[in-house]
């Protein structure tokens, strides 16, 4: 199929409140229309009267003609990100087609739109402009093609707005294990629509990934909304998502939209997503599904929003047992992203993540002077396993802050991290205490066979006992 996509033109499609014969899009129909379709675009989110006049009147003129209106719903129409945002979507559903595309009517930002779909997403389209009659010698508009090389890898060309403050260092260290991560998570930025789910521990920055992910996409100057979706029961999860109208249960006092609604152009970070039931999963994957919301005693209503899910459970694992649904695991893990708890990082990046927060918690404590530590406290510290991650080390520098004048002892330190298991220590006398233990507890009172499964003497495995109590 071959189709026309076009821009209406307010200033040229239409003279004095009355259609334009000789405007931009009826003029094309007047001469150079060969196409299966026509899918004429309007930057208004409502009913535009001019906008039905102009469908009218081409339809009119040539009845035989499918011409098909879209409301884009564009706030903002000098707004690049929007409009590529808003644009890219139609043309990507047109990706089996010959797609024609009239340059001519529409803003400068529509117009370098269309040159960067053009150039970016790999689809079989060309760009076309009407010269004015006025300027053609038999005073006929005059088709031109413009002959744009392009590239054989979509989204070769990103045009994106630098703003210091999107840099994720600013709330997080980027060391080198979680370096690739965030990476990755710039390229998912540049997708306007891929649902993504974050994996990773409780505490490993889930959130402020999301938001990397936000703050590098097209959407970035729209809302990012959070929500834990496991701090909520099914009820009050479905009216905060998806909001409620007047009467439709006892407390519903007034219409009150919701997030999804609230967030429409923007994201929304949904946590602890393999938290929710069964009967959420289906209302979530029916959002997914249809691009549609269903308020609670309202009608279905369309929404334009980019879902970033997390969670700490394997999915995976769950959807096997049954607890979980396949169709919405594939649904949602469109873009996958895994953060690495932070004993997985290593000591060295335990110490240097120590060293940035020890520094940004001295400066958001107004303290003049930094925290120093014994050796046997900071040992302490980097041995620790960090079940809680980095929010946990966070944390425990800030409650030091507090309580600390300059130099951190062992006895300042929460008793979890003065007693380290065995099992998490670097020490070697620890892993070998462990390891005497496990042997033990398999002989039981086989003193001596336990000796011999360790290769070593009797006498020494009853001095290695009384030595580790």
């Amino acid at each position: 199929m071959k189709v026309l996509v076009s821009w209406m033109a307010k200033t040229n499609d239409f003279n004095n409140g009355e259609v334009n014969l000789e405007g931009p899009n009826l003029s094309f129909h007047n001469f150079y229309y060969e196409h299966d379709q026509h899918i004429l675009l309007c930057s208004e989110k409502e009913s535009d009267t001019s906008f039905e006049f102009l469908i009218n009147a081409i339809k009119t003129k040539f009845p035989d003609r499918h011409v098909t209106g879209r409301y884009m719903g564009i706030k903002d129409v000098i707004d690049l990100d929007e409009v590529k945002g808003k644009i890219d979507p139609v043309l990507l559903e047109l990706k089996d087609h010959k797609i024609d595309i009239f340059f001519s009517p529409g803003t400068s930002i529509m117009q370098l739109t269309w040159f960067l779909c053009h150039a970016t997403l790999g689809l079989n389209t060309s760009l076309i402009q009407l010269r004015a009659p006025k300027l053609t010698p038999d005073k006929k508009p005059e088709k031109l093609f413009l002959n744009i090389l392009q590239s054989a890898t979509p989204q070769a060309i990103t045009l994106k707005e630098i703003n210091t403050s999107n840099k994720p260092d600013a709330l997080v260290q980027i060391t080198e294990s979680i370096k690739p991560v965030f990476e990755k998570a710039e390229k998912a930025g540049i997708s306007r629509n891929s649902t993504v789910l974050i994996t990773g521990e409780t505490g490993t920055g889930k959130e402020i990934l999301a938001q990397h992910v936000h703050k590098n996409s097209e959407r970035r100057k729209n809302v990012f909304i959070a929500i834990n979706c496991s701090a909520f029961s099914d009820n009050l999860l479905e009216s905060r998502l998806f909001g409620y109208k007047k009467g439709s249960f006892t407390d519903a006092k007034s219409d009150t939209i919701g997030i999804f609604e609230q967030a429409d152009g923007g994201t929304i970070f949904l946590d602890e997503i393999g938290d929710i039931s069964t009967y959420m999963q289906q209302s979530l994957l029916r959002v997914l599904q249809d691009k549609e919301i269903h308020p609670i005693g309202g009608k279905p209503k369309q929404i334009d929003v980019r879902i970033i899910a997390a969670t700490n459970q394997d999915l995976v694992k769950l959807c096997e047992k049954g607890s979980y649904r396949w169709d919405l695991y594939y649904r949602l893990a469109v873009v996958e992203l895994e953060l690495p708890s932070l004993r997985e990082r290593g000591l060295a990046e335990i110490e240097q993540m120590l060293q940035f927060f020890i520094h940004k918690k001295r400066k958001e404590m107004h303290r003049t002077t930094q925290l120093s530590f014994t050796k046997v406290a900071w040992q302490k510290i980097t041995q620790y396993p960090y079940p809680g991650n980095i929010r946990e080390l966070e944390n425990m520098i800030e409650n030091l802050y507090v309580f600390c004048d300059t130099e951190v002892t062992e006895k300042d330190l929460p008793d979890r991290i003065k007693n380290i298991p065995a099992k998490f220590s670097y020490r070697l006398a620890d892993a070998e205490k462990e390891h005497i233990l496990m042997v033990t507890e398999i002989f039981k009172d086989q003193k001596k066979k336990a000796a011999e499964a360790l290769g070593i003497s009797y006498n020494t495995y009853k001095n290695k006992l009384q030595q580790y109590q």
